[in-house]
C-alpha cells in the first residue's frame, strides 16, 4: 500500500481515511463475533432445557419469545428479561408477576434456574440470537429432525483468536501506511533539498537496517527463538496427549440431555465401573429399556433412534424383535496406554471419585470428548492432592493406625501417604 502526497492532500485527510477504513473493518469482523457469542452462550447456559424453536423441553420452547414478555418497549422488555434471568426466584416468589405466575403453574410449579453469572450483553447477545433463530427445514420424509446442539457443538469458539487477528490486521494496516507517509514525506523533503536517496527493495532494506540497528536486530532474533522454543517444547509434551479428542460417533447421543436433562445416573448405562476394571459401554439392550418406549429424540426426531432400533433388529410398529441383532460400534474416547493399570471399581468405590472429576462435566456435554490429559503427571498430581477416605472403611483400619502412629497429629491422609506415588502401583 502506497499513499502519494501533493499539495491538495493533508495529513488531517490521510488518517481520517486510514481511521475510516479501519473503523469498518473492526466492526464488520466485530459483527459476525457477536451472533457467534449468542449461539455459543445459549448453548452452554440454556440448551440443556430450552429449545430455541417451539419445542417444550424442561422449558418452555423459546420461539416468538420475545413478542410475549412483558415490559412494554424494547428497552423495558430488555429490563425485565436481564432481571427474570439473574434472578428468577425472585420474581417467582414476588408473585406479582402474571405472566411468570401462568407459567409457572402451566409447567408445574418447576422454577427455571437463575443465571447470575452472565452479564446484561451476554443476555442481549442471547436474545438477539432467538429472535434472528430460523428452525431448521423439515427432511422430505417429514421428520423434524432438530440438528442444533450437534451442529453448534461442532462450531469451535475462536472468539479470542478471531480478535487478535482481526486487531494485528489493523495494526499492519495501519503500519504499512504510516510507513508509506514518511517515505513519501522524506522524499518531498530531499526533492526540495535536491538530495537523491536510493531506496533498497526488500529484503536488502532489512539487512541494511540489522546492520545498523545490531543490538535491536539480536534482541528480535533473540526473542523470535525464544519463541519458537517454546512453540517446539509445547508441541512436544502434546505428542500422545488426546486432550479435547472428539470422534464422531455412529449415533448422536447427547450426555446433556440423559445425565443432564434427565438425570439418568453414569452407573445406569456404564454398570461395571463399580464392580470392575473397565467403566464398559452400554449394549443395544441397555438402550431398548427406554427406547422401545421412547421413540423421538428431543432434537434429532426419529433419525438417531432408528439406528438403535435397526442395531436391536427391533421394529417399533410391531413391537417385535428379530434374529439378527448387531452391537452398536462405539468409539472408545479415553484410552490409557497398556503399561498403566487403572481400576474404576477402586476409585468410584472405595476412593468415592466422582466420574466428573476425570471426565469432566459430562452431564452439559452435547457429544462427549476427553476433558482431562489423562497423562501420568496429571495422575500423580491427582494423587498428592485426593484425600484417601479412611473413616469406615475396613480395609484401611489397620493402615489408619499405623499412619496415625507414624504420622502424629495428623489425620488426613492423602493417596501418596498410602503408596500413591510406587511406580508398580500403576505398571507392572
Amino acid at each position: 500500500m502506497r499513499i502519494f502526497l501533493n499539495k491538495k492532500t493533508s495529513m488531517y485527510q490521510i488518517f481520517r481515511s486510514i481511521a475510516s477504513s479501519a473503523m469498518v473493518f473492526v466492526l464488520f469482523f466485530s459483527s459476525s463475533l457477536f451472533a457467534q457469542d449468542g449461539a455459543t452462550l445459549f448453548k452452554n447456559n440454556c440448551a440443556n432445557c430450552h429449545s430455541p424453536g417451539a419445542k417444550r423441553g424442561t422449558g418452555p420452547g423459546l420461539q416468538g419469545f420475545w413478542d410475549r414478555i412483558p415490559g412494554g418497549d424494547e428497552a423495558g422488555k430488555t429490563k425485565w428479561l436481564v432481571n427474570w434471568v439473574k434472578n428468577s426466584a425472585a420474581v417467582i416468589n414476588g408473585g406479582k408477576d402474571e405472566y411468570i405466575n401462568k407459567l409457572y403453574a402451566e409447567y408445574n410449579n418447576y422454577p427455571m434456574q437463575a443465571q447470575p453469572h452472565l452479564s446484561d450483553d451476554e443476555i442481549v447477545a442471547i436474545k438477539d440470537y432467538l429472535v434472528n433463530y430460523v428452525a431448521p427445514v423439515e427432511d422430505a420424509s417429514g421428520s423434524s429432525a432438530k440438528k442444533n446442539p450437534f451442529i453448534e457443538s461442532e462450531q469451535k469458539d475462536n472468539t479470542l483468536l478471531n480478535w487478535l487477528l482481526g486487531l494485528a490486521i489493523v495494526f499492519l494496516v495501519l503500519a504499512v501506511a504510516l510507513a508509506g507517509i514518511k517515505r513519501n514525506l522524506q522524499s518531498t523533503l530531499d526533492e526540495k533539498q535536491g538530495v537523491t536517496r536510493q531506496y533498497l527493495p526488500f529484503p536488502k532494506n532489512l539487512f541494511k537496517w540489522m546492520g545498523e540497528h545490531k543490538l535491536q536486530a539480536g534482541f528480535i532474533i533473540l526473542l523470535i527463538k525464544i519463541i519458537l522454543l517454546v512453540m517446539l517444547y509445547d508441541w512436544t509434551m502434546g505428542i500422545g496427549v488426546y486432550q479435547g479428542y472428539q470422534p464422531e460417533q455412529p449415533i448422536k447421543f447427547s450426555h446433556a440431555i440423559h445425565a443432564g436433562e434427565n438425570g439418568i445416573s453414569c452407573v445406569y448405562c456404564h454398570h461395571s465401573a463399580e464392580k470392575g476394571k473397565h467403566a464398559g459401554i452400554p449394549s443395544v439392550n441397555v438402550c431398548m429399556n427406554c427406547h422401545k418406549g421412547i421413540q423421538e429424540g428431543t432434537w434429532t426426531g426419529t433419525k438417531e433412534i432408528s439406528k438403535i432400533y435397526a442395531a436391536a433388529d427391533y421394529d417399533p410398529a410391531t413391537g417385535k424383535y428379530g434374529d439378527n441383532p448387531k452391537p452398536i460400534e462405539w468409539i472408545k474416547i479415553h484410552n490409557l496406554p497398556d503399561l498403566a493399570y487403572f481400576n474404576h471399581s477402586q476409585h468410584v468405590v472405595v476412593g468415592q471419585i466422582e466420574c466428573q472429576t476425570c471426565h469432566g462435566p459430562v452431564e452439559e456435554m452435547t457429544e462427549l470428548y476427553q476433558h482431562s490429559e489423562l497423562t501420568m503427571g496429571w495422575c500423580i498430581d491427582c494423587h498428592r492432592k485426593t484425600e484417601v477416605k479412611m473413616e469406615g472403611n475396613g480395609y484401611y483400619n489397620k493402615m489408619l493406625g499405623e499412619l496415625k502412629e507414624k504420622h502424629k497429629g495428623v489425620d488426613v491422609f492423602k493417596v501418596e501417604d498410602i503408596g500413591g506415588l510406587e511406580c508398580s502401583k500403576c505398571h507392572y
